[in-house]
């Protein structure tokens, strides 16, 4: 029996990186008409297509180098930094104010230099990943007044920082910061971690000229599948609540750990197990398949050791919040009532304990 329920569990996550093997193969075509955009950064975002990659430790730093050196001094001197500056801690999801956040604004970029970004960031993230951010970016455009400019709002006012020298084989590290995005690229060769980051939106869905897109999907759905596929027992121990929670480990938080609490997922199903291991994979598979893969192997090695708690409604639409806690992994999600509709203001954060920063600031 415990031979077949393995190879059950195998079969499963072989499924799972195929899935993730497919979702990353797949590209985005946006709107090419200028009329839909806001801006020129935005309509250049929009519109460029990142040339291949293959996603090695040299392709990441020879992109990061091609677009420092197509900086003048002013700019370089605004995207560099130390690798072990305190600026790696101070990454935010706020709206990024050009008075008071460092780094370097999309705004300030020309097409080629901002082109060059773009390629920078499709070779760290998955094509997912690329999109998901780039779709974060766009989604900001809706807050502004009839398209007009806002300081720390909009696509032109995200910011990029590089810490230490992009190298093949030596640590490095680069940062997204801006409103709904705080990510913390670290590398050293071919170790690459995400954590922690912030990912979040507002709206939840938007319509960019005749594409409707929304950044989290599976953030959001796969929270639902896995919510309901539990039984009246497993829901009892993962429902702390009816109202929804507030995340507990976001920026500046660097030293919190909540509660473990909730569902152990020890005696999950391997379908329970499955989904939600697609569930996790949203926030994983925004790195490049290897990694990615790796990652979430190490995540389904400590299943037994994570808990699962939600708070708020079982019903798709419903105003919530959940935390996936284990050794090596924090995810917390939840809805927002700033802008009237929860549902449309979403914030996430994903940890790693034990690697948070790529172990580099200690």
């Amino acid at each position: 029996m415990r031979r077949i329920l393995r190879y059950s569990t195998m079969l499963a996550l072989t499924t799972l990186f195929s899935f993730l093997a497919e979702s990353a193969s797949a590209q985005q075509t946006l709107p090419t008409d200028r009329a839909a955009y806001v801006s020129d950064v935005s309509y250049w975002l929009g519109t460029f297509v990142p040339a291949k990659t293959e996603h090695t430790a040299a392709e990441m730093a020879a992109s990061a180098n091609a677009f420092v050196d197509s900086l003048d001094a002013s700019l370089q001197k605004k995207i560099r930094f130390d690798l072990l500056s305190d600026e790696r801690r101070q990454w935010t999801n706020l709206p990024a104010m050009r008075r008071n956040t460092a780094g370097l604004r999309l705004g300030e970029l020309n097409r080629q230099q901002l082109e060059l970004a773009c390629q920078l960031m499709a070779s760290l993230f998955s094509t997912r990943g690329y999109e998901k951010m780039r779709g974060i970016m766009l989604a900001d455009d809706q807050l502004l007044n009839q398209g007009k400019p806002r300081d720390g709002f909009g696509t032109e006012n995200f910011f990029l920082c590089l810490f230490g020298t992009p190298s093949p084989t030596e640590p490095w590290a680069f940062q997204l910061d801006g409103h709904h995005i705080g990510v913390n690229v670290s590398l050293a060769g071919d170790d690459i971690t995400m954590a922690p980051s912030f990912i979040g939106t507002q709206p939840q869905t938007f319509q960019l000229g005749s594409r409707s897109l929304r950044p989290l999907t599976g953030e959001i759905d796969d929270s639902y599948r896995f919510i309901n596929s539990l039984n009246d027992e497993q829901r009892i121990r993962a429902v702390q609540g009816k109202q929804r929670g507030r995340i507990m480990t976001g920026p500046g938080q660097d030293d919190v750990t909540p509660a473990l609490k909730g569902l152990s997922c020890a005696d999950l199903t391997v379908q329970q197990k499955t989904i939600l291991m697609r569930l996790i994979s949203q926030w994983v598979n925004d790195l490049p398949a290897p990694s990615a893969k790796q990652r979430m192997q190490e995540i389904e090695n400590e299943m037994p050791q994570i808990r699962f708690v939600w708070n708020g409604e079982m019903e798709a639409g419903s105003d919530i919040s959940y935390r996936i806690q284990g050794p090596s992994i924090i995810i917390e999600y939840a809805c927002q009532d700033l802008g009237g509709d929860p549902q449309e203001h979403l914030h996430t954060v994903y940890r790693n304990p034990r690697n948070d920063y790529g172990g580099q600031l200690k």
